[in-house]
């Protein structure tokens, strides 16, 4: 899927950066959930994160 760059997006995703008061991971981790929801990949988002836990808890099971 090719998904172009929404600049307001990007834009919303700078200023949750720079809002964010808990340091610099947390501050990029703010500016990528601003960027996913604000383009409306967050179902996409949600899907993959369910199958990397699924995936990492069989790899644990082994």
């Amino acid at each position: 899927m090719t998904v172009s760059l929404d600049k307001s997006a990007l834009f919303a995703a700078m200023e949750a950066f720079w809002q964010s008061e808990t340091g610099n991971d947390r501050g990029v981790e703010a500016a990528v959930s601003t960027y996913i929801e604000r383009m409306g990949l967050a179902p996409f988002h949600e899907m993959a994160t369910r199958k990397r836990a699924a995936l990492a808890a069989a790899t644990a099971r082994r």
